[in-house]
């Protein structure tokens, strides 16, 4: 298994143990107060599934945009102008704590929302979640790659299509199915 694929399977990996732990903390400890503040309702059929896949995709390619952005910005200044002082690598330490706190936040609400709602949770997030997950993973790794050095530009920008085309590929199976 090549070290990219080992990558992306421990990041994949790491955000199920995640979503676990919170399922478990929000099941055992916060149930229900956390479905009365959540007010979560189940729709199970759009009537305009389509345009709903474009919003769903919209609103995830957002994120996954700023997360490209800052993949883009520290690839090329690594390129252009490394940084060598300890000042000098403060906005790559801020990138870093901007996507860990979105990794963090996100793996808690699913989880929270698993551990609230239970089966029906879980039943919402098929068939897209997984697809969803591992475009996140992907989105992930990438970004991991980038501030190793160890990815070209050519294949960071592959790899952040191929994360676009998993979110459309998600949207439409949580708007169509």
């Amino acid at each position: 298994m090549t070290e990219f694929r080992r990558l992306l399977l421990g990041v994949f990996v790491g955000w199920l143990l995640a979503v676990t732990a919170s399922a478990a903390i929000a099941s055992a400890c916060f149930a229900s107060s956390a479905r009365r503040l959540l007010k979560v309702h189940f729709l199970f059929a759009f009537h305009h599934p389509l345009s709903e896949a474009a919003s769903i995709w919209l609103t995830n390619s957002r994120a996954s945009l700023g997360v490209s952005g800052c993949v883009l910005a520290i690839a090329f200044m690594e390129r252009i102008a490394p940084a060598r002082r300890r000042r000098d690598r403060l906005p790559f330490w801020l990138c870093d704590l901007i996507l860990v706190v979105m990794a963090v936040r996100t793996a808690a609400l699913a989880g929270l929302l698993i551990g609230a709602y239970g089966t029906m949770q879980l039943h919402a997030f098929l068939p897209d979640g997984p697809v969803e997950l591992l475009a996140w993973a992907l989105l992930g790794c990438i970004y991991i790659q980038v501030r190793r050095r160890r990815i070209g530009l050519r294949d960071c920008a592959i790899g952040l299509v191929v994360v676009e085309l998993l979110l459309v590929i998600a949207a439409l199976l949580e708007a169509l199915l």
